[in-house]
């Protein structure tokens, strides 16, 4: 006897409640309305979203897969701390692989992709130091550079970089480009990624691109060095 098409599939109520469950630890953990280094309780999870252990155990699985949290032994998670080794290691593996998948955009880049980012550069700088909206606005001018060679599996490994950046950039924004020449010192780097594609310099790009993330790099963690000492 042939198998239900009904057994085969999740039901679509229980999908869009797990990614709920998953979007508001996923903000509480960014926002730091749960502290890097804490531990959750899985029952008390339950509780404040009224909900059974299923959907808060799949979202928590889903962002340990993100590096966001790690599951333990019983009924409970432990938010990942920060750290200046994490840090680093996110913002390496991005120069190392963003600084190819320049070279690879230059060879088929197109005045319509530099529009677009373009557009979201202006969007960016006129972003009021509010985390989420400049992180997706900096990832879209990043992507529209980008998106026409990225492959599947591209986007997952940037995705997850990402990401992950962008939860430092959450937790540390009260102490990162505080100043206006060092906010601008970040969009004339912008402005200048956009002048070397459209005058085709793909070497330079590529070494303006890294030198970016670079950037950005040493000031997350002297903003993480700042937080650490503002905590003790």
């Amino acid at each position: 006897m042939a198998r239900s098409a009904s057994t085969s599939v999740r039901p679509i109520a229980h999908q869009s409640l797990v990614d709920r469950v998953t979007d508001e630890l996923h903000r509480a953990i960014l926002n730091g309305d749960i502290a890097p280094g804490s531990a959750v309780s899985i029952v008390d999870l339950c509780e404040q979203f009224a909900v059974s252990h299923i959907p808060v155990r799949e979202a928590l699985r889903r962002l340990e897969s993100e590096g966001v949290i790690s599951l333990r032994p019983g009924r409970s998670a432990l938010v990942a701390s920060l750290s200046a080794e994490d840090l680093t290691n996110i913002y390496e593996l991005r120069k190392l692989i963003e600084g190819e998948l320049t070279v690879r955009a230059m060879a088929s880049m197109r005045e319509e992709y530099l529009k677009t980012a373009e557009d979201a550069l202006a969007e960016y700088v006129g972003i009021v130091r509010e985390p989420a909206l400049l992180a997706a606005k900096h990832h879209a001018f990043h992507e529209a550079m980008l998106d026409h060679v990225l492959g599947s599996a591209d986007r997952r490994v940037l995705d997850l970089l990402w990401k992950s950046a962008d939860r430092y950039l959450h937790l540390l924004m009260d102490n990162l480009d505080r100043e206006p020449e060092t906010q601008q010192r970040r969009i004339d780097e912008h402005e200048e990624l956009l002048r070397l594609a459209r005058a085709g310099d793909t070497e330079g790009l590529k070494a303006a691109w890294i030198a970016h993330l670079d950037s950005t790099q040493q000031a997350m963690l002297e903003a993480l060095a700042a937080r650490g000492e503002a905590t003790a």
